[in-house]
């Protein structure tokens, strides 16, 4: 500390580009480098990188219940990132899904702050154990939407802010396993910004959870220079600083080195050295400092990896309908038969969401062609045939391998070249040429031009590459960018992007609205594609919301579709390609294009013509009962289908082993064993929200938590008038189960909770323990206060489960502590927060109360 100046303690308090902080290698102190994500270790390209594991998504991994299995994920994560020569993972989202139609929702552990806090314990436990990486829990704090997310004010009551949304941070941050860092969230709580928020950062994280690690802003989430530093914000990020830097050491020069600003300045340089310590970023000669900010990234991943992130996604699935006993399917019976494919999800897949979780992942297994392959492990040969059902897309599709190339380069690594210019209309000398594997050509961290100044320099660019259809028609290219472009076609001016007006949702929303062009072309003739784009952007399109960091990229997505059938002709080729099979498998569901980080769903209906599908199926296909639906999504959806079919699986986005994983519980290698981590609503308008846009997506730019505590079953809880379609907690099992609670063993702080589980069924199977606890006085008041996963348990066998529960978890915030009020409380086990009154103990609590820093 003593040997830093003071240019120099300032820089390190900022990172110096999109995922470093600055070197000082006069003193040894190398850069700590930061990587997403929620879904795996990305490194420092966010398309077209290394490859990464792609894991299941976060709200797969609450599904499992499993605190083992987080835990061991964890400790992949943590390989994963010393592979991208990362130091600090930023993860895990544990914001709670207030709102189903939260384009987050997928990356976090789902609606409960206990089950949220516990799994996000053993996650960060696994990351950290070995002392090379270090977790980054976010966004802290009340990050449930993502609409006017940059300064959306989030008016919270002081109960339901402790007690749903600052809870599993707590619960995290005051466990055995603290994590190294925090990242604040973008929005305002109560008319301050987290970044600046004194009350939260200093008196709540740090003063009663006893925080010492590092406190970091989310990227471009710093809007304050001296506020934040005060309130305890030790990292802005990225670089170069737009809040700090030269702006905060001209503040501390007008403050005449105010000691209470100098002692906030040297706390958080400490913060920052502690860190850089422990990854061995200090003590390094000059040349291996400045080294650290080009380090290497690998891909690289071991069997055993590989079988974790298998079973996780398996054991996230969730059967939630099997009335005929159509599963599992009978794998020996399908030899040599033929099983039908459908839906939009069916081909391909989605292993993940979008935005910041978005992954370069090393392979995919997809559903129709893992089914194929796993059966074919086990000796059975079956027929797999797909139809589409339906268009379901958002935008249109990127370019793929099988017909787009750049002449001469290997499509799977060159589908486009981009020509980079230092000038605003592509004329002088080409700057750079890079190839690109994706017609998504996000310049955020992949550019070799520097996008990260102010004001944005006059760049443009040109995009080729070269397409051969498969069929003749009228086909659709599609622009959308953050700056203008143009497509053209062998020269002909196809779209026109270059003076938009009309904000789209790609690029974490900053680009425009897609617009689309046609034009006829002969199935087998190449075509030659060019895209002419460049930095200026169109004046009055950002408001206050705007965000530097994701503004200033001139980026852009090119999208290709042939010609399609109408929609009621790709029904009826559905309902014909059931009726000639042996077995369907329909596949419907979500995407990354809907579920994403920069914006929030509209409703909660499947897109396209999804739903007209399975009425489809369900009424004029012969054997409708026998047809498997299964449904990927990070949220629930509306189902208003379910009572005419017989089976229904919640596949979530299983990540790059999505696919092997949905074959393995379809034909019964795998006994599915997800349980719900959300409340699944069966219409949207059964929620607080729909007919109150004060409290969803806010007014202006402030939203009211007017809800309070009644978030997921806690609202259905309260409001008996509607039911959900599943509760929080619920899942099916090929095998059957029962639960019995034996005992509970009191003592002044504790309840140790004893539980017999029998496997009363034909397959093995595992069982999910569930504690809930209520006053009698009030029922409604129900909450989970402890999990535990049995292992596989035989049929005719039982597990004894024993659960040690804290009297505190069962606490309410009430007038600045925690207080549990004397009287007859409930505490029941169950398999969801709907059936926990099956087996139920009263017990006589004593009063009690605690204050915020009694953890």
């Amino acid at each position: 500390m003593q040997r830093l100046t003071m240019e120099e303690k300032v820089a390190l308090l900022a990172g110096t580009d999109i995922w470093h902080t600055p070197p000082i290698a006069r003193l040894g102190i190398g850069a700590i480098k930061t990587s997403d994500g929620p879904s795996g270790v990305r490194g420092k390209f966010a398309v077209d990188g290394p490859k990464a594991a792609f894991v299941p998504g976060p709200v797969c991994q609450a599904a499992t219940w499993s605190l083992s299995q987080i835990y061991s994920l964890g400790r992949l994560l943590c390989k994963e990132a010393k592979t991208k020569s990362a130091h600090v993972l930023l993860a895990p989202t544990i914001c709670c899904a207030r709102n189903p139609l939260g384009g987050r929702n997928f990356e976090c552990f789902g609606e409960d702050p206990f089950l949220s806090g516990r799994l996000a314990v053993e996650y960060v436990k696994g990351v950290q154990e070995s002392g090379e990486v270090a977790a980054t829990p976010k966004h802290f704090v009340a990050n449930e939407q993502e609409h006017l997310r940059f300064n959306i004010n989030a008016v919270i009551s002081d109960k339901a802010l402790r007690e749903i949304y600052l809870r599993p941070f707590e619960v995290l941050i005051c466990s055995a396993s603290p994590p190294d860092c925090i990242m604040t969230s973008y929005n305002c709580v109560n008319g301050e910004h987290l970044d600046m928020n004194s009350r939260i950062i200093r008196d709540i994280l740090r003063g009663e959870w006893g925080f010492k690690g590092l406190v970091m802003s989310d990227w471009g989430g710093t809007n304050s220079t001296l506020e934040s530093l005060l309130a305890g914000l030790d990292l802005e990020m990225p670089g170069p600083p737009e809040r700090r830097g030269r702006k905060l050491l001209d503040a501390i020069e007008q403050s005449n080195y105010d000691p209470k600003l100098m002692a906030a300045l040297d706390e958080s340089v400490v913060r920052v050295l502690r860190l850089a310590r422990k990854h061995g970023l200090l003590g390094l000669s000059p040349e291996d400092a400045e080294k650290t900010r080009d380090s290497q990234e690998i891909s690289c991943t071991t069997p055993e990896d590989i079988k974790l992130m298998r079973d996780i996604a398996a054991s996230g699935i969730v059967l939630l309908k099997n009335s005929q006993q159509t599963l599992p399917l009978k794998a020996r019976s399908l030899a040599g038969k033929q099983v039908a494919f459908i839906g939009p999800n069916a081909l391909d897949g989605t292993p993940g969401g979008g935005g910041s979780a978005t992954m370069n992942p090393q392979y995919l297994s997809r559903p129709m062609e893992s089914f194929r392959a796993v059966a074919m492990t086990h000796g059975i040969d079956v027929t797999v045939k797909h139809t589409l059902g339906a268009y379901a897309r958002k935008w249109l599709p990127l370019f793929s391998e099988s017909q787009w190339a750049v002449n001469g380069h290997n499509p799977s690594q060159n589908l486009v070249r981009v020509d980079y210019y230092l000038s605003n209309d592509l004329s002088g000398p080409t700057k750079e040429t890079q190839f690109r594997g994706s017609s998504n050509v996000d310049m955020s961290d992949s550019s070799p031009l520097d996008f990260q100044v102010d004001p944005v320099p006059a760049y443009s660019f040109r995009i080729t590459s070269t397409v051969t259809p498969s069929k003749s028609g009228r086909h659709t290219f599609s622009l959308s960018s953050v700056g203008g472009s143009r497509l053209y076609v062998d020269g002909k001016l196809i779209i026109d992007n270059g003076s938009w007006t009309e904000p789209g949702e790609t690029f974490y929303a900053f680009g425009s609205a897609e617009a689309t062009g046609t034009t006829k072309m002969e199935t087998h003739q190449k075509y030659n594609i060019t895209v002419e784009g460049w930095a200026t952007r169109p004046d009055g399109i950002y408001t206050a919301d705007a965000n530097h960091v994701f503004a200033a990229h001139p980026s852009v997505r090119i999208g290709y579709l042939e010609e399609l059938p109408t929609p009621e002709a790709m029904i009826d080729e559905a309902v014909a390609l059931a009726d000639e099979s042996d077995a369907t498998i329909v596949v419907i569901g979500l995407s990354d294009e809907w579920e994403s980080e920069g914006y929030d769903r509209k409703d909660m209906a499947l897109p396209g013509a999804q739903n007209q599908l399975v009425e489809a199926l369900a009424k004029r296909a012969k054997r409708p009962h026998s047809i498997v639906y299964v449904n990927q999504s990070g949220s629930p959806v509306e189902v208003p289908w379910i009572h005419d079919v017989s089976t229904f699986v919640q596949a979530w986005y299983g990540g790059q082993e999505a696919g092997n994983a949905l074959a393995d519980v379809l034909l019964g290698y795998t006994n599915p064993s997800g349980r719900l981590p959300c409340t699944w609503p069966q219409k949207y308008s059964d929620l607080p929200f729909e007919a109150d846009p004060e409290s969803w997506p806010g007014v202006g730019e402030t939203v009211l938590y007017k809800e309070e505590t009644q978030v997921g079953y806690r609202w259905f809880n309260h409001n008996p008038d509607v039911t959900p379609q599943w509760w929080f907690g619920f899942g099916l099992s090929y095998t059957s189960f029962s639960t019995t609670l034996i005992r509970v063993r009191e003592s002044e702080d504790s309840w140790t909770v004893h539980v017999d589980v029998d496997n009363t069924g034909a397959y093995p199977g595992q069982q999910i323990v569930q504690v809930y606890v209520w006053p009698n006085q009030t029922p409604q008041d129900k909450a989970l206060v402890g999990i535990e996963k049995t292992s596989l348990i035989q049929p005719g066998n039982r597990e004894c489960v024993t659960l040690n529960i804290r009297t505190r978890d069962a606490a309410r915030w009430v007038s600045g502590r925690w207080v549990i009020d004397g009287g007859i409380y409930s505490l029941g086990v169950g398999t969801g927060v709907g059936e926990a009154s099956d087996s139920v103990i009263s017990l006589d609590v004593k009063g009690h109360s605690w204050g915020p820093e009694e953890y």
